[in-house]
């Protein structure tokens, strides 16, 4: 029930906990050139030795470049840049994802495709200083062909090949890094033919999780991980309580046996123990039970009884006479007696039957019990040559009021053991 219960909470904390991770626990970041220490500006292919002229101005919450692309120039080209931090800082864009954008562009005959640029600096290639220094990460983007809305993954923005074959870099440099990224840039595209091109910017903002996916599957993976190992240790715990628990139940069901039979001996006067077997009779059981019941109730339960009828004994009587009759008594006796337990009880009921009272003992143990006992009797010596059998009825009790009546069915089942051909072991129903 335990388990069940720590299995349900946490589940459900798991369940909780991703849906929280991927949808309240976002960070955002706005690199729209709003930003503290943002700036947005326009470059063009003038500085190049071209004609192109970009101009950027404000529009409502966004940005718009206007270029003029103009022949003059291998690679014509007009660049709205958003510095991202103060000057000689950049961002470090590890702890996001994703550049989620709203941005057009047109040119003369319709929409067109755009570049977009993330620049990294990094003192091993860009100690000058100089924006051309500045490792581009590329990625070309047809707002045309995207919703109006698009979240673009960081990981599919790769370092552009045109700079890295102009700037071979060590193996360990030359792929791509967004650890402090200086520029974002929205650059025309490639080899345009003159006339008039614009880039709208609406949206563009950096988003993460403030804990990455990853590690928070890890510290999921740590809690179930930990509450179980708690669990487990808790449950070892428990067992060890129970076991200590059982102990001192089974030593003082033993110290009540021992303090019983101390007091069985004293009553043995008192014609509680049958004078010919040894056993106690059926005054003594019931004396005896009557203590066990008042001094060890919670011990005592469930409780077997064992019904023990020799069969044919009348004929043993007639054909072989009484004295025989009496040691087949003592001898059957002796045997049930010795393969019992120390806190097993048996007692002549009367005549040549027997009741035998197995505390903290099912019916079906009993039983296993009684079969042991019937193969033991059949390889007793008794006198005369004689071969002895006995039926056994077997019955269980769970509690005081229920005695008599489980006696009564005991003694039932050995009847039926003897109505069925003697020599058995029968369970009263169910």
């Amino acid at each position: 029930m335990v388990l069940r219960r720590l299995l349900l909470v946490l589940s459900v904390l798991t369940l909780l906990g991703l849906y929280a991770n991927a949808f309240w626990m976002t960070r955002v970041l706005r690199v729209d050139g709003h930003g503290p220490d943002q700036v947005v500006t326009a470059v063009d292919d003038r500085g190049e030795g071209g004609r192109s002229e970009g101009q950027v101005l404000p529009d409502g919450e966004g940005w718009r470049l206007r270029c003029e692309i103009r022949a003059g120039y291998e690679w014509p080209f007009c660049d709205m840049q958003l510095a991202l931090g103060a000057e000689g800082q950049g961002l470090d864009l590890s702890a996001f994802e994703l550049l989620r954008l709203r941005v057009s562009s047109s040119g003369p005959a319709g929409p067109v495709p755009l570049r977009v640029f993330l620049r990294n600096r990094d003192p091993a290639y860009a100690g000058s200083g100089q924006v051309a220094d500045l490792k581009p990460h590329e990625l070309v983007l047809d707002p045309s062909r995207e919703a109006q809305t698009v979240d673009v993954p960081l990981t599919q923005f790769m370092v552009a090949s045109w700079w890295a074959q102009q700037r071979p870099l060590p193996l360990k440099l030359s792929g791509p890094q967004l650890n402090e990224v200086v520029l974002l840039s929205f650059t025309t595209g490639g080899g345009l033919p003159p006339g008039r091109y614009e880039i709208h910017l609406q949206q563009a903002e950096l988003r993460g999780h403030w804990i990455s996916a990853a590690s928070f599957r890890l510290g999921l993976i740590g809690l179930w991980m930990f509450s179980l190992l708690g669990y487990l240790l808790w449950e070892g715990r428990q067992s060890r309580q129970k076991l200590a628990h059982s102990i001192r139940r089974k030593l003082a069901l033993q110290r009540a046996h021992i303090a019983l039979q101390a007091h069985s001996e004293d009553l043995a006067a008192l014609a509680h123990r049958d004078a010919l077997t040894g056993v106690s009779n059926r005054m003594g059981l019931e004396h005896d039970l009557h203590l066990l019941i008042r001094s060890q109730d919670d011990m005592l339960f469930p409780l077997a009884l064992v019904f023990a009828d020799i069969d044919r004994f009348k004929l043993i009587n007639d054909q072989h006479g009484h004295e025989v009759g009496d040691e087949v008594l003592r001898r059957f006796a002796a045997t049930l007696k010795s393969n019992l337990q120390r806190e097993d009880l048996a007692a002549r009921w009367g005549g040549e039957e027997f009741v035998l009272l197995m505390p903290q003992t099912h019916a079906d143990e009993a039983v296993v019990v009684a079969e042991r006992l019937r193969e033991c009797l059949r390889l007793q010596e008794w006198p005369a040559g004689l071969v002895v059998t006995a039926s056994f009825g077997v019955a269980q009790c769970e509690s005081a009021p229920e005695v008599d009546a489980s006696l009564r069915a005991a003694d039932r089942a050995m009847y039926q053991a003897k109505a069925q051909g003697r020599d058995r072991v029968l369970r009263a129903g169910p």
